[in-house]
């Protein structure tokens, strides 16, 4: 366990310098919202292109991977609702809720897949991320679109943006490039990618600590310590049990765990906040599910066999 907690130690370590650097040295909004684009359309997609490209998936199947992913973030989602039935919590609180158990963190994802797997590991992250964006986005509005109380958003302007998320787009595009054995290792443009994509995971990270707001509704205790319970604890909890369950192994199985094992994102609280959520539950469940996951993840990657 204390190689992993070392493993990962260095991607907290930064986002508590980006927490740091965000409210006493960095304070400008502006700053942290450039470097924000920057990494999501620029340094991410260029990470993305060239450890996919480059990687080498021979008896590796993320399709089994996926499924768990999918069946274990399906369960938490009808567990959220039965947790609505039975407790009645307000209707922007269970949006919160419901974010903040089924929607995770891609920065902290494919950094960790990176430091704990290698660049293998970085790289079928993103082929997970370029699935689960959509699954995730699709069943979060759909729920917001119900239950908040801001603007509404149609289906096909979901997909369209979807389809448009330049994590996907990088991920797809080192797909092709690996299935068509196009070799760009070597030339200036895997020079200029390599150095884009160097940037991404500490800037990602820093960014990530830029934006937790430490508040704590004493209200609220019971359904942001519920969203963060069924996030880091049942979630990876019931893949690792189908996992255990179907006998599946390997980086795919891996990968699929940590997936589950990782905290809501930041930008939860951006749909919260547009959509109309209870924003100040969600920025709870962002920040102190981001602060135990130190501890959880660790213990899922043991589990996974790591």
């Amino acid at each position: 366990m204390l190689n992993v907690f070392l493993s990962i130690l260095p991607i907290f370590s930064l986002i508590v310098i980006g927490y740091v650097a965000k409210n006493y040295f960095v304070k400008s909004e502006e700053f942290w919202a450039a470097s924000d684009k920057l990494v999501y359309y620029v340094f991410f997609p260029s990470l993305l292109i060239l450890k996919i490209a480059h990687a080498q998936f021979e008896g590796v199947s993320a399709k089994d991977g996926l499924i768990v992913a999918i069946a274990a973030t399906t369960f938490i989602a009808i567990a959220v609702f039965a947790y609505k039935f039975v407790l009645s919590p307000a209707n922007e609180l269970f949006t919160s809720i419901f974010q903040g158990s089924v929607r995770y963190n891609s920065y902290i994802f494919i950094a960790s897949s990176q430091a704990i797997f290698g660049t293998n590991g970085a790289a079928l992250s993103g082929i997970f991320i370029a699935t689960m964006i959509i699954f995730t986005n699709v069943i979060t509005v759909m729920v917001m679109n119900h239950y908040g109380t801001g603007s509404k958003k149609g289906m096909s302007s979901i997909l369209s943006k979807t389809a448009q998320n330049p994590l996907i787009i990088g991920a797809v595009i080192g797909v092709a490039l690996n299935l068509g054995h196009i070799h760009i290792e070597g030339t200036p443009l895997a020079e200029i990618m390599n150095y884009l994509g160097s940037a991404a995971t500490p800037l990602s990270l820093m960014s990530v600590g830029a934006g937790l707001i430490f508040v704590m509704d004493r209200h609220k205790k019971i359904a942001i310590s519920s969203s963060i319970l069924a996030k880091l604890i049942i979630l990876p909890l019931v893949a690792f049990a189908i996992l255990k369950g179907f006998n599946l192994t390997g980086l795919a199985a891996s990968i699929a765990l940590l997936y589950c094992a990782v905290p809501c994102a930041g930008n939860a609280y951006i749909m919260a906040r547009q959509m109309g959520g209870d924003t100040v539950a969600m920025a709870s469940i962002i920040t102190w599910g981001t602060i135990v996951s130190v501890l959880t993840i660790p213990v899922f990657m043991i589990l996974s066999g790591v």
